[in-house]
């Protein structure tokens, strides 16, 4: 599985939207991925960020800044 599968069941599951640090809480809670590296959370992140165009139904909510999200407001959902 991988880090974007792992976060669309998470999403599936959860009833409102998910930061980061808590879809990857999650996946490590019911054991969906084996996460290797120093940064798991960046790597979930990324894979989010890429799957956006991938996935249909994955969306975010963010708090806009100058030029991008502000830091911490990011919060992942999947439309149902």
């Amino acid at each position: 599985m991988t880090y974007l599968q792992a976060a669309i069941t998470v999403l599936e599951d959860s009833q409102r939207p998910l930061s980061t640090s808590e879809i990857m809480a999650e996946i490590s809670r019911r054991d969906l991925i084996q996460a290797t590296g120093k940064t798991p959370e960046r790597t979930l992140a990324a894979a989010l960020y890429r799957g956006i165009g991938k996935h249909p139904r994955l969306r975010r909510d963010a708090e806009e800044g100058d030029f991008r999200a502000l830091h911490g407001s990011v919060r992942w959902y999947v439309v149902r």
